[in-house]
């Protein structure tokens, strides 16, 4: 049986539609969903507040009760890279274990982290919580699985980047057995040089330290490095819905299905879980990225019935694919046959112009002038000498 771990939009309504779902398919099934709260939120997790609905510990609660009756848990997600150092003061170490005594009493018993010194504190406090190691811990390997293994992390979420990787992901589930998960719609770009500065960004963002700039500067860059030519679509490591029965080969049945920044412009879990679920999709492969929601003007249409095969030749062939995409052109002749050309072009050629020309990043540093900056503080120096 297929387990999916689904973003959650905290909403009843949709904890009843997993519910029917589950009572529908026999061989797949939602058993958890997962996030975390932004009022009153003092602890990082991977996701910025900005994009994320407005929920308390209360309204948590809540949900969680209520999912608890239909069979369906929940994971809180304290999955920041960083928390300024702050685990490692008294003050700090207080807030954490305040709030994991929160949680545990609103019958949270599952928890997704990424920092080695918080999975030690949790474990430390003597509550029983399941511990997932998130995707942002970066395991990409045997090696690091079996660290986290031997850490006593009971779940892993490996690394988008090794999910077309079948012989590194059979060596992480021989090493660390059934309680790996892969994230089967990832945004990420293939080898994105952004990706660990995007994490301690977003990180800093999930509590409210950060600005529209900083939010806007990795973002865009990820359209950017999307739409430099048409093969890079096809190096977003996503999983189809027909696809999955080459994971459940080598021994992998638990899937993550991330979407948690569209809920405020239109996402539909529901609709993405049953993909998955009937392991089909009729339509663009994009909007499965986004839970069907528009998340900008520049949607490139990729029929997913012609993507059949694509996964075939990285599964059958031992190191397929090498990283070294200027010796390959797999992924450029392959999705030629899924796209319309002139309308992709013309897409991403406007989405081009757009991000290049708006660049609130570089706006800000050629408006800081040091010699202007330098003038002036000496102007108010002078100032007081003068008063003085």
């Amino acid at each position: 049986m297929n387990h999916f771990y689904v973003a959650s939009d905290f909403k009843k309504e949709t904890i009843d539609a997993y519910d029917e779902l589950n009572k529908s398919f026999k061989n797949a099934k939602v058993v958890e969903t997962y996030g975390s709260i932004t009022l009153g939120n003092y602890l990082e997790s991977g996701r910025a507040t900005s994009q994320l609905q407005a929920i308390d510990l209360y309204d948590l609660k809540g949900y969680v009760e209520y999912s608890r009756q239909k069979n369906i848990s929940f994971n809180y997600a304290i999955n920041g890279t960083h928390m300024q150092n702050r685990e490692f003061t008294e003050n700090g170490v207080m807030e954490i274990k305040t709030l994991l005594r929160d949680l545990y009493d609103a019958g949270i018993y599952s928890l997704t982290v990424a920092m080695p010194s918080l999975i030690k504190l949790v474990q430390s406090t003597g509550y029983d919580f399941e511990i997932k190691a998130s995707t942002l811990c970066q395991v990409t390997n045997a090696n690091k699985a079996a660290a986290y293994k031997n850490m006593g992390v009971d779940v892993i979420v490996v690394d988008e980047s090794i999910n077309r990787d079948f012989k590194k992901l059979r060596n992480v589930r021989e090493v660390f057995g059934d309680k790996v998960e892969l994230i089967v719609n990832p945004i990420c770009q293939q080898d994105c040089i952004y990706r660990p500065f995007h994490y301690n960004q977003t990180t800093t963002a999930s509590v409210g330290n950060s600005n529209q700039i900083s939010i806007n500067f990795y973002e865009h860059n990820c359209v950017l490095q999307r739409y430099e030519n048409f093969s890079k679509l096809l190096k977003i490591s996503f999983v189809r819905p027909e696809d999955l029965k080459y994971y459940n080969s080598i021994g992998i049945n638990h899937f993550k299905v991330q979407g948690r920044h569209t809920f405020l412009i239109g996402g539909d879990p529901v609709k993405t879980v049953k993909c998955y679920f009937e392991e089909k999709h009729d339509g663009n492969l994009m909007d499965l990225f986004s839970m069907f929601a528009t998340e900008n003007s520049f949607q490139v249409y990729v029929d997913n019935n012609k993507l059949k095969n694509f996964i075939k030749p990285f599964y059958e062939k031992e190191n397929f694919c090498n990283h070294y995409c200027s010796k390959c052109n797999y992924c450029e002749n392959f999705i030629k046959k899924c796209i319309d050309p002139g309308k992709t072009n013309e897409i991403m050629n406007l989405a081009k112009a757009f991000y290049q020309d708006y660049d609130p990043f570089m706006e800000l540093v050629d408006s800081v002038n040091p010699k202007e900056v330098l003038s002036a503080k000496n102007t108010q120096k002078d100032n007081k000498d003068f008063i003085l």
